[in-house]
């Protein structure tokens, strides 16, 4: 599989996961959902930090996203009446299980932007360690270099198979439908960092140079 397949597969799974997610809860369930998500939050950067965290993912969530649109598609009294006459029984069921998805849509959400705001947070905290890892690879490729050594397509094929799935897994972290905790994003990087290190230590020349 190519890079551009990996990245197709990815981004469809993570689409397939936002929209599927709020079928399998409750309203109830999501909002005990978020309520983990946020509980998680504090436990891991603390009152102050997760506070931050919470608000920013507020504001965006009211003021960028379209949660009031989505709201206001939501069949009000009026259209449940009109439903309940023209098609009593699976008419209205189906009326409110539209409702009840768009609610918790909304939910799913504001679940991923704080997750979004977390995975910023820590992004800047773990950037040097993956430019060190690039810094590293390339080193270790002026060596071989240096030194007529070979560069190994199988071995940077095998790892660029582990490092795009993991450079792509933030996104897939965004709307994972289970609670999951912050500190997922230093382990990640702990287990993208060597074979990281490797892809770019085995690159083969560009455009012919050596």
């Amino acid at each position: 599989m190519n890079t551009k397949s990996h990245a197709g597969f990815w981004f469809a799974l993570m689409l397939l996961l936002f929209l599927v997610n709020p079928m399998f809860r409750s309203v109830d369930s999501m909002r005990s959902f978020v309520a983990s998500e946020l509980a998680m939050t504090r436990t891991t950067f603390g009152d102050k930090t997760a506070g931050w965290l919470q608000d920013k993912a507020s504001f965006v969530f009211l003021n960028y996203t379209p949660e009031r649109q989505m709201n206001s598609v939501l069949i009000d009294r009026a259209g449940m009446e009109r439903t309940q006459r023209v098609a009593s029984g699976p008419g209205v069921a189906l009326a409110k299980a539209f409702n009840a998805y768009v609610q918790r849509m909304v939910l799913n959400m504001f679940v991923a932007l704080l997750r979004l705001f977390i995975f910023a947070v820590w992004f800047v905290i773990l950037c040097p360690v993956v430019i060190a890892a690039v810094i590293d690879g390339l080193a270790q490729r002026a060596i071989k270099r240096a030194e007529f050594g070979a560069m190994r397509p199988a071995a940077y094929s095998m790892t660029s198979m582990l490092v795009i799935p993991m450079a792509l897994a933030p996104l897939l972290y965004l709307f994972l439908p289970v609670p999951v905790s912050p500190l997922v994003s230093p382990v990640w990087t702990a287990l993208m960092v060597l074979p990281l290190s490797a892809m770019v230590s085995n690159m083969q020349p560009i455009f012919g140079r050596h």
